[in-house]
């Protein structure tokens, strides 16, 4: 077995030498901090290319911390995934599981693609569904402010969640 050299800390007097240690112990702990520091951000900025993908570049960034917020709202409190994706032209559904929401926007084309999952479909109804694609998105497109038009349908999504909520704990 090898052993560990731990770097000895030299000093003319032992004062010296705690003084020097704990200067050791800080720059250690100074760069665990930073370490730290840089895989949050770094995991920040994969929750939000997950999150989000804007192909035309007009969600500004606090409009996609504001989708990041609630797909992170919607994976912790219902277990849920969510992923939207803002296209210049056509676009098409990827593979989905069983727990993601998908919301596809081609502004360029006046489309839009909600999928829910089956379990939220049923619960939230078609007629719901129908009407976030109608009242929010379709006419957004013609007026151009659709990155207000996601913020406002998910929005609407957790409003709907919690009044589920609601109803099944007074039940």
């Amino acid at each position: 077995m090898r052993r560990i050299n731990i770097p000895r800390v030299y000093g003319s007097s032992p004062r010296e030498k705690v003084i020097r240690s704990l200067a050791l112990i800080l720059v250690f702990a100074a760069v665990i901090w930073a370490f730290m520091k840089n895989n949050e951000h770094v995991v920040e900025v994969l929750n939000q290319q997950s999150a989000v993908y804007d192909e035309t570049g007009s969600l500004t960034r606090d409009q996609k911390k504001m989708i990041v917020s609630f797909t992170q709202t919607l994976r912790d409190k219902w277990g849920l995934n969510c992923k939207i994706q803002v296209y210049g032209g056509d676009f098409v559904v990827p593979e989905l599981d069983d727990k993601t929401l998908y919301i596809g926007l081609a502004p360029a084309i006046d489309a839009a693609e909600l999928r829910f999952p089956p379990l939220l479909r049923t619960a939230f109804g078609p007629e719901f569904i129908q009407s976030l694609k109608t009242t929010f998105l379709l006419p957004s497109f013609k007026e151009g402010d659709w990155p207000l038009a996601i913020q406002e349908v998910l929005v609407e999504i957790l409003k709907k969640l919690d009044s589920l909520n609601k109803e099944n704990k007074s039940e």
